[in-house]
């Protein structure tokens, strides 16, 4: 039974269910609007198979042409039924496939155009290949693009190729939409791609806009985030408690404490800010099968997995009389997530006919079989990572140098067993970024790992050292074991680093390395993905193992030659 009929059948019992209660669903004092959406697409509008279930046997999934027919389907029965559509999209909608890159998101803006979209949230990722074609991207969509956040530096005014709000009329509710990106996209972009841009704070944001739609007659606010909700919710609500009970809220401000530092996800977010009713977010690529609901302020929190593999919906239940959002009803048996099986959501042929050829160019030279592989490779954290651990030794041994580095952020599938092609390095290294081979003092390379496990971060990648850490140590002094090529970690010794273009621009966290002296900087003008396949050719078929060049061990004495104060003069 396809996931369309299970939501017919839900509907008829439901309906046969009220029926016996002895009112007619219709006459229940409640609009149902159906809230539809996508989040982190990054370009997957093709069919492809659904690697994260099989990676051997992937089951087909129908893309945007299965969505098409889904997001049809789900209108022509609300219009029967009295019901109202949403149907949005919260950021990062191209970079990440062929037909997404080579388009620099034409493909992706013409299919929802196609579809309906209401309104759409620019994300980090948009700006990969430039504010300019972030812009034209706003501009060839026959719908809004909402962000209140996103500013000229020079003026302190929004850029005018998007708005902050836009009112919506359904079925008698006035629905106040505020759009937000989240503010860290000036620590994940190119200073260039961004430039004369501002990314304003989150809270004060959505509370001045919060403010101006009530005014403006406003019944429900929704907030549309490129920001997401943590991937434990348990452990991040934990968290969030702990930091508040641990902080004076006068001293930190009248956003508590998890605004306080920034207010870094969806989560400590609707928190903070009271009087938003719904928000549906992206960013982190975390499902969430039924909402997360704020105990304290009630905003209901919607998230999908992104990559084109779902569908978000669900139905928002709102007192026609109150005008108050009084619960939602999940779509399908399943919870809001819709996955697009395309033997189960038939792909619609018109969608079909305006992607297919946008794919088959983009997709015409990713089919080379570039090598081989006697096993798959995934990702995992530092240590645990073949995709990791073959990248980075492809970094190094291009340039012969002493030690790569890489973030996890930046390497986005895993790799198969067998075959190898363009499309699978492709995959894993969408973003075209160029290799630098950097000269670093050891005090520079201690600094860079040792930034990388303060506090929550997850480490680094790397390749040419052997690591131990201990985290339960003061941050800046977690590294107990250090060696580069074999040999004892040296403040002083000059280590040849190949790093990504990415990170020297100062993201994930290592805006220090900016100061680092042009005359010690060499581009290589060679990506990422070239290293990569050209290291497969020569190894293949590659037996990538996992080592001990990333370890974590709690309690292990730090070695002598490390215990000394490093950080001066880097």
């Amino acid at each position: 039974m396809t996931k369309l009929r299970v939501l017919r059948s839900l509907v008829t019992v439901a309906c046969l269910a009220t029926a016996v209660a002895g009112f007619a669903a219709k006459d229940d004092g409640l609009l149902r609007v159906h809230l539809l959406w996508t989040n982190d697409v990054h370009g997957h509008i093709a069919p492809e198979g659904a690697k994260f279930m099989n990676p051997d046997f992937p089951p087909p999934l129908g893309g945007g042409a299965s969505a098409a027919t889904y997001i049809r389907e789900v209108t022509e029965k609300a219009k029967v039924d009295g019901d109202e559509v949403l149907l949005m999209d919260v950021g990062d909608m191209f970079q990440g496939t062929p037909i997404g890159n080579k388009t620099k998101g034409s493909a992706v803006i013409d299919y929802f155009n196609s579809v309906g979209y209401v309104f759409a949230v620019p994300g980090n990722h948009d700006f990969d290949m430039g504010r300019e074609n972030c812009e034209r991207m706003a501009r060839m969509s026959k719908f809004p693009w909402l962000c209140a956040n996103l500013v000229e530096s020079a003026t302190g005014k929004l850029v005018d190729w998007v708005q902050p709000t836009m009112m919506l009329e359904m079925g008698g509710i006035r629905i106040g939409v505020i759009g937000i990106i989240t503010p860290g996209t000036k620590n994940m972009s190119f200073p260039k791609n961004i430039e004369g841009l501002e990314f304003l704070d989150m809270a004060p944001t959505v509370e001045r806009y919060r403010d101006q739609l009530k005014s403006q007659g406003a019944d429900l606010i929704l907030l549309a985030i490129h920001e997401g909700l943590p991937f434990d919710p348990v452990a991040g609500w934990n968290n969030l408690i702990a930091d508040q009970e641990s902080s004076d809220r006068d001293q930190q401000g009248s956003y508590g404490s998890n605004y306080s530092r920034g207010g870094k996800n969806l989560m400590e977010l609707v928190n903070a800010v009271k009087g938003v009713d719904i928000a549906v977010g992206g960013h982190t690529h975390r499902g969430y099968r039924e909402p997360w609901i704020d105990p304290q302020t009630h905003t209901m929190c919607f998230e999908s997995f992104g990559n084109g593999s779902s569908l978000g919906h669900a139905v928002l239940l709102v007192d026609r009389a109150t005008r108050a959002l009084v619960g939602y009803e999940p779509a399908d048996a399943q919870g809001t997530l819709i996955t697009l099986f395309e033997d189960e959501i038939w792909p619609d042929p018109a969608t079909t006919a305006i992607i297919r050829p946008y794919n088959e160019q983009a997709e015409a030279d990713m089919g080379k079989v570039i090598g081989s592989s006697t096993a798959p490779l995934g990702r995992g954290g530092p240590g645990a990572s073949l995709v990791a651990n073959l990248v980075c030794d492809a970094m190094r041994e291009r340039f012969s140098a002493d030690l790569s580095v890489q973030n996890a952020g930046g390497l986005r599938a895993d790799m198969p067993g067998g075959d190898l092609t363009t499309r699978d390095v492709f995959s894993v290294l969408p973003f075209g970024n160029e290799l630098d081979v950097v000269t670093m003092d050891g005090r520079m390379v201690r600094k860079m790992i040792e930034s990388r496990v303060a506090g929550r971060s997850g480490g680094i990648l790397l390749s040419g050292a052997r690591v131990v850490i201990d985290l339960t140590r003061p941050d800046g002094d977690r590294v107990v074991e250090l060696e580069i090529g074999g040999k004892p970690w040296d403040p002083d010794y000059e280590y040849d680093v190949v790093i990504t273009d990415f990170l020297m621009a100062g993201n994930s966290g290592l805006g220090f390395l900016t100061g680092i002296p042009p005359g010690k900087i060499t581009p290589t003008g060679v990506t990422q993905a070239e290293a990569v396949e050209q290291y497969i050719g020569r190894h293949s078929p590659l037996k990538v193992r996992n080592d001990d060049r990333w370890v974590e061990k709690p309690g292990v004495p730090q070695a002598p030659y490390l215990a000394k104060p490093y950080l001066e003069g880097s």
